[in-house]
């Protein structure tokens, strides 16, 4: 027999056997075929794991082909060698839309619903930029963010810091990278409410509020990072002066002819911790005579 006849007499049943159920799918035994090294992943990573032992419905039971799609088309065109059909037929596609559609499916739930219309989805940013498929162990959510998100590494460098260095925190602890209710992917409708997850003592209700740390924590601290104490973004008392400039006292901007060390006579509110000498409070306070957050 003419090795070409052979050739297509073998084409015709290795297709055959490759579409077994009718609907291309032919089985993640012959996906490990060929990607030994995908299947040892696959066996210990979560979604090998649950897939095999586990699967939640039909689409998992399915195994490689969940994800990627029916592989007989995809056989077929390794047996002719058509090299640009090897990815085409599959449905996590070139692009992170397609790619982010079809983790969608299994992973559209709360953890995920502020999603579509996110910063990173409008980004184009995809699933697989960020997560490794057929990982055993997940990065390190620092790791993750920080390869994009470089201004924030060297803001966390600075002498006043998040304990993200230390390990006893990640960006996810105040972001949700898949979207969230509040500014900046937060998991809360606002900055201030994500801070009072931690600093309770701040929330009150108080007697005296400051209007402008009720408003918004960030309108003095720096939560990424700081060379001020406190994750402050200014030193006091210059801090309290970007509000309080002609205002009670003093009616004047602090220069450098005030400060110790220079000419001049010292002004008081620049020594220590400058306002905060007096107006310790400066979060609010439920003392009666609070009024200028004294006490």
């Amino acid at each position: 027999m003419p090795k070409f006849i052979a050739a297509i007499i073998m084409l015709f049943f290795s297709t055959a056997a490759y579409a077994q159920d009718g609907n291309g799918y032919v089985g993640e035994r012959e996906c490990f075929a060929c990607h030994k090294q995908v299947k040892a992943d696959y066996q210990i990573d979560r979604h090998g794991r649950v897939f095999t032992a586990a699967p939640g419905n039909d689409l998992q039971a399915k195994g490689c082909e969940a994800c990627h799609g029916p592989g007989a088309a995809h056989l077929e065109a390794v047996d002719k060698e058509e090299k640009d059909l090897k990815i085409e037929n599959f449905k996590s596609g070139k692009f992170p839309a397609e790619q982010n559609k079809q983790c969608l499916e299994c992973h559209d739930n709360s953890v995920r619903g502020f999603w579509k219309g996110s910063g990173h989805e409008m980004s184009g940013i995809g699933c697989s930029s960020c997560h490794k498929i057929h990982a055993p162990e997940p990065r390190p959510a620092m790791t993750v963010c920080f390869s994009c998100h470089k201004e924030r590494r060297a803001q966390l460098q600075r002498s006043s810091h998040m304990p993200l260095r230390e390990g006893k925190m990640t960006c996810n602890d105040c972001h949700n990278p898949h979207g969230g209710p509040g500014p900046s992917a937060l998991k809360t409708t606002s900055v201030n409410e994500i801070c009072y997850s931690c600093h309770q003592e701040k929330r009150g209700p108080l007697v005296w509020e400051h209007p402008p740390v009720r408003e918004n924590c960030a309108n003095c601290h720096d939560p990424h990072g700081s060379n001020y104490e406190s994750l402050l973004k200014l030193k006091n008392p210059y801090l309290c002066q970007t509000c309080h400039d002609v205002s009670r006292h003093p009616s004047g901007l602090y220069d450098g002819s005030r400060i110790p060390g220079g000419s001049g006579t010292v002004a008081q509110q620049l020594i220590g911790k400058g306002c905060l000498n007096c107006h310790s409070q400066v979060h609010g306070s439920n003392h009666p005579s609070g009024a200028r957050f004294q006490r």
